[in-house]
């Protein structure tokens, strides 16, 4: 009697214990691995590795730099889906084409921004893939770029590119034209060691990702020199940084994200319990939702997750 008693009694259990992790995985996670409490839809594709995007509010379309088909892939959205609709430009060293994409901007026109590193130009385009102009080369020179990381739109109409190896920020307006350049190599304030990326807020400061100095620079719209800040030392290698519309600061900094504003850190965000396998590329806000754009290392797949803002 009394085994017969353990054993029912064992079987609950077991039962119980299903049933309860069949609840965490559903509704908790999602139904999904890898995921974080939060995430609310995942979206990944083959032959794609992500090296940045873009989002149009407008059309509510993304645009994804892939390094995969040295292409722009462009994805619709439409009541949390995403699907892919085109892909823009070939791989090439002329006009339109690109060898390593690896930046890219909307404005508020719909044109799109793509920044090469490794042909060292940025590219203008409408919505539809038609080039507009290009700016840059290879070189030193006030209109060379050496394998830019980054581009920053501002409200009035300049473009600020993180010329990576020459160390400075190239200024531009919205057609081309050389506007101007600042900074050099060094550590100092108005000095960049790679710098990687450029973001504008509302009121005009320029924020720029000096990676190896291990701090984001902070300049005027005049590119003024206002301060620097490391967070206290918590900020190591920033690649990535994102401006919401609510001045949120958003930093990528060894495949963690960074929620801060110019004073301190807000929040310390992993979207993925296996940070190994998971490479956090880029980030963006739109209406209540945070886009993160990522590369699975073990699939080979490029994704997006969506994650309701805390």
């Amino acid at each position: 009697m009394f085994n017969k008693v353990f054993l029912i009694t064992n079987i609950i259990i077991i039962i119980l214990i299903i049933l309860g992790g069949a609840y965490i995985f559903f509704f908790i996670f999602g139904g999904k691995t890898g995921i974080n409490i939060g995430i609310t839809y995942n979206y990944e594709w083959e032959d794609l590795d992500p090296t940045s995007f873009a989002f149009d509010p407008i059309l509510k379309s993304f645009y994804i730099a892939d390094n995969f088909s040295k292409t722009v892939k462009k994805y619709s959205l439409s009541e949390e889906k995403i699907n892919f609709v085109v892909s823009i430009g070939r791989e090439g060293n002329g006009v339109g084409e690109f060898r390593q994409p690896f930046d890219i901007e909307v404005d508020k026109n719909n044109f799109v921004y793509v920044l090469d590193f490794y042909l060292s130009k940025l590219v203008k385009m409408d919505n539809y893939g038609k080039v507009l102009w290009e700016f840059g080369k290879f070189g030193n020179s006030e209109k060379d770029l050496a394998n830019p990381r980054g581009i920053g739109l501002d409200k009035i109409g300049f473009i600020y590119i993180a010329d990576t190896s020459n160390n400075r920020i190239v200024k531009i307006d919205l057609d081309g034209n050389f506007s101007m350049l600042f900074g050099k190599e060094g550590k100092e304030p108005f000095q960049f060691s790679a710098p990687s990326d450029v973001a504008v807020d509302s009121k005009g400061y320029i924020l720029v990702a000096d990676t190896n100095n291990d701090r984001i620079q902070i300049f005027d719209s005049n590119a003024n020199f206002i301060t620097y800040t490391n967070y206290e030392n918590q900020l190591k290698k920033p690649q990535r940084i994102y401006i919401s519309d609510d001045d949120t600061i958003y930093i990528i900094a060894q495949n963690t994200i960074i929620k801060a504003n110019m004073n301190k850190i807000q929040k310390i965000i992993n979207p993925f319990f296996d940070r190994k396998k998971y490479k956090i590329i880029d980030i963006l806000k739109w209406a209540d939702k945070l886009y993160i754009l990522y590369f699975d290392t073990q699939s080979k797949k490029g994704g997006i997750k969506i994650k309701t803002v805390d």
